[in-house]
């Protein structure tokens, strides 16, 4: 899979049911980053917290939830989900109680705000635009749980490549993994096929 391939299919077509089929599929796993913040591990906690802030504020958008309310929403999602780790039943995917709980959420404050007592949930998510980011962060997570299923080389590389702000040269990134500026081409297309196979064992690609 060539570079501008991994990089536009991100935000190609609809993903809703992809997004579903992974979680029906037992292809999701959150799993070890909630084990090892059950045991006050505070790195897994922060990557659980960088894996869904997409996913959140994209929901807390499309429920039109005003702008100056989005942050104490985003926090609160989090200190509940925090909380309920100990005491949730399955804990290999987070996604779904996000989503339940984000618009739960969302919808009651709207509620208060606004004093809207007869929307449903489905109501209230009607702007096409939000749905839009909505699926694009839930393919943002599939791509995620992709990468984190390679082996640890592929995952930083990958990483290194395609999500950081700033790009860094390949001798840069070689440095760092203590790699040789020669081998940085084959290593690189060696994890690209592997992200590739697990993005197709998803429907994603």
């Amino acid at each position: 899979m060539s570079d501008i391939c991994f990089c536009n299919f991100l935000l190609r077509g609809k993903l809703g049911s992809m997004f579903r089929r992974n979680i029906q599929e037992g292809k999701w796993d959150d799993g070890p980053l909630v084990r090892r913040a059950l045991v006050n591990d505070a790195d897994a906690w922060a990557k659980i917290v960088d894996r869904y802030s997409s996913y959140v504020m994209s929901l807390l958008r499309s429920t039109r939830l005003p702008e100056a309310e989005q942050p104490d929403a985003f926090q609160y999602v989090f200190v509940e989900l925090f909380k309920a780790l100990p005491s949730m039943q399955n804990r290999d995917y987070l996604g779904p109680w996000i989503r339940q709980t984000t618009v739960r959420h969302a919808i009651r404050l709207r509620k208060k705000l606004e004093r809207f007592t007869e929307l449903t949930h489905e109501e209230l998510l009607i702007d096409g635009s939000h749905v839009d980011e909505v699926e694009a962060s839930e393919r943002v997570l599939l791509v995620d749980l992709a990468v984190s299923s390679l082996k640890e080389q592929c995952q930083k590389l990958i990483r290194a490549l395609f999500f950081e702000e700033e790009p860094r040269s390949y001798a840069e990134i070689a440095e760092e993994m203590g790699l040789s500026a020669g081998s940085m081409g084959n290593t690189r297309l060696r994890c690209l096929e592997a992200l590739s196979k697990a993005l197709r064992s998803r429907g994603v690609i």
